[in-house]
């Protein structure tokens, strides 16, 4: 237990995460969403008040052995991946078959409740609130929890959501009929009941605006006022300006066969990304053949992998392209990153549809503009201060779609040099991350949209001691719920008794009030 401000002391907030993909460690790169779980169980842990305990596959990793807050989930096989590729895998979901996935679940579902079971017992309650990462098998895994732990007696447990892209993206695949994905998974977690409603679900977070309409036509019975768009957040310890330049560091990070492209490159923009068709790094190779036309001076990093076809076929087209300063570095870790972004001039990152866009905010924390495409989560931040966004080109999946796409990502960054875009935006780029991107600011309010998310059962509980009968005035219950909700305005309280649906003019339905309470 942690000591309060008065000295006395407090049992923490408990909190367990159940993530998707592994964190960055023992030499295993990490995709977007592993990095950005391991962010949240770090942060939560460095706040009074607050203990954060947490799980994620690997097939490479071990157990920590100077830290009990996580444990790996250990698999004989890739990471399991909804749509697309990470820097560590290519295995789908849909290439298991229904024994194995079943199997999958259920010893996910019981290393948890050991886990678990032996932090409460170790520190003497129960946990208060579970997240789980995607809206996909940890959700359906994670409802299966709370029902397992209902049965044991234990009820104080809340559930919650943290909605990433790919799932979303194969749901939408297997929507449309896309013979890669048939449809499977998406009626599997319909069927689950996991966001029907909010028995299951106390609260959802996506990382896009875009996505909350996305998610909700997946899940059309899921009340809307309970999805959030919640900021992503990045570390401004790893994400900074780290001195680097491109004549004393660029050197360490190239595979041996691109060393004697050193010596001409003195200027350097940056791709990273998975190689996978909607990162569109041949729209980078295409605007490279233009811009090494024209700068003599410049290179190209591409950080990133994929399968080995992918690897092949993009090396392949910057040969075909007789690209003279263009290398490719494979994955890296974030360390290394941060020293890429802070060298380079631009960082350049054309997706289509990107869910969010964390790599942008992390190029931004380093100082240096981005250029991305008009589409997905990057329309929601990137700014003119920041960067800028090249429209999007509607038939992008051919070749000539493709190089005209090159060709504006090419003239944007023909620009950046010119007006020298890193001396005039850098400064704007850390101070627009440092402002709206700390990742202490999101999961602050991620514990504050967890604790009125779970007020509703509280309320019901102090309610039964106010109030009888089968029915209240709609002004005595307003004046209730404002003792015992001090935080929330008499209009949140009034949508709170709109949405249940036991208004009666100026009476209000007592039972069917409180079933909606309980229900929340």
């Amino acid at each position: 237990a942690k000591q309060t401000r008065s000295g006395s002391m407090a049992k923490p907030l408990l909190i367990f995460q159940i993530g998707t993909n592994n964190w960055q460690r023992q030499g295993e790169f990490a995709p977007g969403s592993g990095i950005l779980h391991a962010s949240f169980h770090q942060t939560m842990n460095s706040m009074d008040g607050v203990k954060c305990f947490s799980i994620y596959p690997s097939k490479v990793q071990t157990d920590p052995q100077d830290d009990d807050t996580f444990r790996v989930f250990k698999i004989n096989h890739d990471i399991p991946i909804c749509e697309s590729v990470s820097p560590n895998s290519s295995y789908r979901w849909h290439s298991m078959d229904d024994k194995e996935y079943q199997a999958y679940l259920n010893r996910l579902e019981s290393e948890i409740c050991a886990f678990m079971d032996q932090v409460e017992a170790k520190e003497g309650k129960e946990f208060d609130y579970l997240i789980s990462h995607h809206a996909f098998t940890n959700a359906m895994t994670a409802a299966q929890i709370v029902e397992r732990r209902h049965r044991e007696g234990k009820t104080k447990l809340k559930h919650f959501n943290f909605v990433h892209g790919t799932a979303l993206k194969m749901y939408i695949k297997e929507k449309e009929g896309d013979p890669e994905y048939p449809m499977r998974f998406l009626t599997k977690c319909q069927g689950s009941g996991v966001f029907d409603g909010l028995s299951k679900t106390s609260g959802v977070w996506v990382n896009s605006e875009d996505y909350i309409g996305k998610f909700l036509d997946c899940f059309p019975s899921y009340p809307k006022e309970r999805c959030v768009f919640s900021r992503i957040g990045v570390n401004q310890k790893t994400f900074c300006n780290k001195g680097s330049t491109v004549a004393a560091d660029l050197a360490k990070h190239l595979q041996e066969e691109d060393q004697p492209k050193v010596a001409s490159i003195k200027r350097l923009v940056t791709f990273v990304g998975k190689f996978a068709d909607w990162k569109r790094l041949d729209a980078v190779l295409y605007a490279a053949k233009e811009y090494e036309a024209t700068f003599p001076d410049l290179g190209t990093a591409i950080v990133g992998t994929g399968p080995p076809e992918a690897i092949a076929m993009y090396e392949g087209l910057s040969k075909s392209l007789g690209l003279q300063r263009t290398v490719f570095l494979g994955p890296k870790s974030q360390d290394v990153l941060a020293e890429l972004f802070s060298m380079s001039e631009v960082g350049m990152f054309p997706s289509y549809k990107e869910p969010f866009g964390m790599v942008f905010i992390e190029c931004m924390a380093c100082g240096t503009p981005t250029i991305g495409a008009n589409s997905g989560g990057p329309t929601e931040f990137v700014k003119p201060g920041q960067g800028v966004l090249v429209e999007e080109e509607a038939d992008w999946r051919t070749e000539p779609g493709m190089k005209r796409l090159g060709s504006k990502v090419a003239a944007q960054v023909t620009k950046a040099l010119q007006m020298n875009w890193k001396r005039s935006m850098g400064a704007s780029c850390v101070d627009f991350v440092t402002t709206n991107f700390s990742t202490l600011a999101q999961v602050r309010g991620m514990l504050s949209n967890m604790e009125d998310w779970s007020s509703g059962a509280e309320v019901a509980s102090c309610f039964r001691d106010f109030t009888g009968g089968s029915q209240i005035s709609k002004q005595q219950l307003l004046q209730l719920l404002n003792k015992l909700l001090p935080g929330r305005s008499t209009t949140a309280c009034e949508q709170m008794l709109e949405s249940s649906g036991a208004l009666l003019g100026e009476a209000v339905d007592y039972q069917k009030f409180l079933a909606f309470l309980m229900q929340a």
